[in-house]
């Protein structure tokens, strides 16, 4: 393809990516349990891990870490959802923002733990393990992390570099552009963690990597 958009929340273009269908298909047009509502993603619908079973069954590793928010959280059953729809692994956040970077619950199979460790950094962790473990299959993985997202932080130190930022609720009120850089150079140092470990394990040349981010506007989860 030559262009791709992005719909204007970010639940609608998850569904839209993982189904390949269109929003008046999916039923998924707006912000799954956000303001206004939306249906959440029927766990029938055909996805890109369950055509890729269909395509080569057990032969292909397939994993979505990082925010998923396709449906809500409960009933708890609801959190095996992302390995009911063919993913063999899941860990991330079953809903939308982060209400800390830094104390947050992190779902892992279908169960839900407290998690302290800074998000952005223990989502490429989990996704750098998993790769690692994955191998000799060939893998699908879905990489979602919810920086640049609000709310707005100073990340953890060695993960940005402008020094003149105090974290501080008035300066971050001051200067917010400054802490959503600070947010996505987090992300990208982390992402460079995960491709050394592709060019450590020999994988990075036979990798395709897409990169986007899951809403028009730019304020919102990326993922890769």
């Amino acid at each position: 393809f030559t262009n791709a958009w992005s719909n204007p929340v970010c639940s609608a273009t998850r569904a839209g990516i993982l189904t390949g269908r269109y929003s008046f298909r999916t039923g998924v047009g707006g912000i799954v349990g956000g303001t206004g509502g939306s249906n959440p993603l029927n766990i029938n619908e055909m996805t890109i891990p369950r055509m890729l079973n269909i395509y080569k069954p057990n032969g292909i590793a397939k994993a979505n870490i990082g925010k998923w928010h396709l449906q809500n959280a409960m009933p708890v059953s609801n959190l095996t959802n992302p390995n009911t729809m063919g993913y063999d692994h899941f860990a991330g956040n079953f809903i939308g923002a982060l209400t800390s970077y830094t104390n947050w619950n992190k779902v892992t199979n279908g169960v839900s733990a407290a998690v302290t460790n800074y998000a952005t950094t223990e989502t490429a962790n989990d996704a750098i393990s998993w790769v690692k473990n994955s191998s000799p299959k060939p893998f699908f993985l879905w990489l979602a992390f919810n920086a640049p997202h609000e709310p707005l932080h100073l990340p953890p130190a060695g993960l940005y570099s402008n020094t003149t930022l105090t974290g501080t609720t008035q300066d971050i009120n001051q200067k917010p552009k400054e802490y959503f850089k600070a947010l996505i150079e987090a992300m990208d140092h982390e992402i460079g963690r995960l491709l050394d470990t592709l060019q450590v394990h020999g994988q990075l040349d036979s990798t395709d990597i897409i990169f986007i981010g899951d809403n028009g506007n730019t304020k919102k989860t990326a993922q890769i």
